[in-house]
C-alpha cells in the first residue's frame, strides 16, 4: 500500500537556518561578482579585487585602493546596495527569529529528540484527534510514558509549553517515524489514525519493525476489525460500537454502570479498580491468596485473579495458589494498592 509522507510547514529554525544559508550564498555571489569585475573593468591584481569588494560590501568606508573609472563606481554601487540589502534580510530574519521564540522552540525540540532517543517501554498514540487525546490523558494520570504521532502540526498546539508531551509531526505509517517514536523499544501502539486503511497499514508495520509490542487498532468500520487482527492487532475496537454497548448498559443497568464508570474515571472519585502484580506484595515463602498483603484489607476488595496463562478466576478463593507473575483486579480507594 503505498503512502505519501506528510508535508509540514517549516519551523522557526528550518526558517532561520534557510535564511542564513540563502544570505550567506548572496554574500559570496556578489564577492566573486565583485572581485571579477574590478579584475576585469579595471584590470586590478586580484588582490586588489578581493579586497576592494570586501570593503564595499561591508561599506566600511576606507575609501577606493585605486581611482575608478565610471564602469568600476556603477559596479560599486551595485555592491553596496546587494551588500547592505543582504545584512538587512538576515538581520530581520534573524530578529525576527528570537522574538517569536524560536530559540526556545529549538531548545525544546532538542531536548525531545534527546528524550526520544533514550524512551523505553512506552506506549506509541498514532492520531492525537479525540480518540487520541482521550487514550493518553488516561495513560498519563497513570503514570505511563507516552509518545504521540500525529501528521498535523495543529494537533499540539494546545499543549501549553512545559506540558512534556513527547510528541512527532509526520506520518505514521512511515517507518521511519516510528523508528524516531521508538517503535522498536516500545511496548504497545495504539493505532487511531482517521482512516481505517491507514490503521490497518500501520498495524502491519508496527509489528514487522517489533514483533514482540501489543498492538490496539481502531476501525470506524466493524468490519475491518477482522482485518486489523489478521494484520496483527492484539485488541482492536470499534469506538460506535463501545459507546453503543456503554449506553445500552446505562440504560439497563444503570447502577452498576455508573459504579463502574466511577472505578475506571479519576477526578474527584476516590473509588477505582487497579491491576497489580501478585509479585509486588507476596510475603517471603507465600504462595496463597490470603498470605498477600491485600488480602482481607479494609476498604479494598479483590474481585478476580488473571493467571500468567491468560485464565481468569472469579470470584477469588482464599486458600487460591498464585505465583508472581499472576495479576489482581483490585476494587478499592484510589492509591491503596500503592500502600506496602
Amino acid at each position: 500500500m503505498p503512502h505519501h509522507p506528510e508535508t509540514v510547514a517549516p519551523t522557526n529554525e528550518t526558517t532561520m537556518t534557510r535564511t542564513v544559508v540563502a544570505a550567506t550564498s548572496v554574500a559570496c555571489l556578489l564577492l566573486g561578482l565583485g572581485t571579477i569585475g574590478y579584475h576585469l573593468l579595471e584590470g586590478w591584481p586580484l588582490f586588489d579585487a578581493f579586497y576592494m569588494t570586501v570593503i564595499t560590501l561591508s561599506t566600511v568606508g576606507y575609501g577606493e585602493v585605486r581611482p575608478l573609472s565610471a564602469s568600476g563606481r556603477v559596479l560599486s554601487i551595485v555592491l553596496i546596495l546587494g551588500g547592505v540589502g543582504t545584512l538587512g534580510y538576515a538581520f530581520g530574519a534573524t530578529t525576527e527569529f528570537f522574538a517569536h521564540g524560536g530559540w526556545d522552540a529549538s531548545r525544546r525540540r532538542r531536548r525531545m529528540t534527546t528524550a526520544l532517543a533514550t524512551i523505553e517501554n512506552h506506549t506509541i498514540v498514532c492520531g492525537y484527534g479525540r480518540l487520541g487525546r482521550a487514550v493518553v490523558d488516561v495513560l498519563r494520570q497513570n503514570g505511563h510514558r507516552v509518545v504521540v504521532i500525529d501528521r498535523t502540526l495543529a494537533a499540539f498546539e494546545h499543549l501549553p509549553e512545559d506540558d512534556g508531551l513527547l510528541h512527532l509531526t509526520g506520518n505514521a505509517q512511515d517507518d521511519d517515524v516510528l523508528i524516531t517514536a521508538g517503535v522498536r523499544r516500545a511496548q504497545a501502539l495504539v493505532a487511531a489514525v482517521d482512516s481505517d486503511a491507514g490503521n490497518v497499514f500501520l498495524t502491519l508495520s508496527a509489528r514487522e519493525l517489533n514483533p514482540e509490542i501489543v498492538l490496539y487498532g481502531k476501525a470506524d468500520d466493524p468490519k475491518s476489525l477482522q482485518k486489523l487482527e489478521r494484520a496483527g492487532a492484539n485488541h482492536v475496537f470499534s469506538p460506535a460500537t463501545v459507546a453503543g454497548h456503554r449506553v445500552g448498559w446505562q440504560i439497563v443497568q444503570p447502577d452498576i454502570t455508573d459504579l463502574l464508570d466511577i472505578a475506571t474515571r479519576r477526578g474527584d472519585y476516590e473509588l477505582t479498580i487497579e491491576e497489580l502484580r501478585i509479585g509486588e506484595m507476596l510475603r517471603p515463602g507465600g504462595t496463597t491468596l490470603r498470605e498477600t498483603t491485600f488480602w482481607g484489607a479494609p476498604e479494598m476488595m479483590i474481585v478476580a485473579v488473571k493467571h500468567s496463562d491468560g485464565t481468569v478466576e472469579f470470584p477469588p478463593r482464599a486458600d487460591m495458589l498464585v505465583t508472581a507473575d499472576d495479576r489482581l483486579v483490585v476494587l478499592g480507594k484510589a492509591g491503596l494498592a500503592k500502600q506496602p
